[in-house]
């Protein structure tokens, strides 16, 4: 008995391996439309790729792979400029790379600047959800030159143009 399952385990490894192999070979290709772009992905435990915007697509694995991380860079008027996103992904959560074909990826500007408004008794909370194009979500944290800019400032006007009420926002 102990022999029938030895052989019908190498059985099932060399079946396995070939398969395996095979499936390592399939490359496919990814390329990010935006220029300025470095997209961070995982596909699988040992799979981990960096994507780079440019005019050639880049090789990879063909396999579905998740985003960990979005940097989006630039320059303008000698300033470096950059926002990073982590998530929620919405149409990047899953990007099937097939074998042999280009999956084109459309994300980053243009952006969606939005706030958010939560009510907590009498106290008000507004916040900022910044979304490109992909649906993917950004920090609100801008960097310019390496370092963070400061929070931005908000005015609360009616109709009248009275400003009703001013502050800034808040990181955390």
């Amino acid at each position: 008995m102990k022999k029938r399952n030895i052989w019908i385990s190498i059985a099932i490894i060399a079946a396995a391996v070939p398969v395996f192999c095979f499936c390592m070979r399939q490359k496919g290709y990814i390329k990010i439309d935006t220029p300025g772009i470095e997209l961070q992905l995982r596909g699988g435990w040992f799979n981990r790729a960096m994507i780079t915007s440019g005019t050639e697509p880049v090789k990879i694995s063909a396999r579905t792979y998740r985003p960990e991380r979005l940097r989006i860079s630039g320059e303008q008027d000698g300033n470096r400029w950059q926002i990073d996103s982590f998530g929620p992904w919405e149409k990047l959560a899953k990007i099937k790379v097939k074998n042999a074909e280009t999956t084109v990826l459309k994300l980053g500007p243009p952006f969606l600047t939005m706030p958010r408004v939560d009510q907590s008794g009498s106290r008000v909370l507004i916040g900022l959800s910044i979304t490109g194009q992909a649906g993917e979500h950004y920090g609100a944290g801008v960097m310019k030159n390496g370092r963070r800019q400061p929070a931005p400032k908000l005015k609360i006007v009616d109709e009248a143009g009275k400003i009703l009420a001013s502050g800034k926002f808040e990181y955390g």
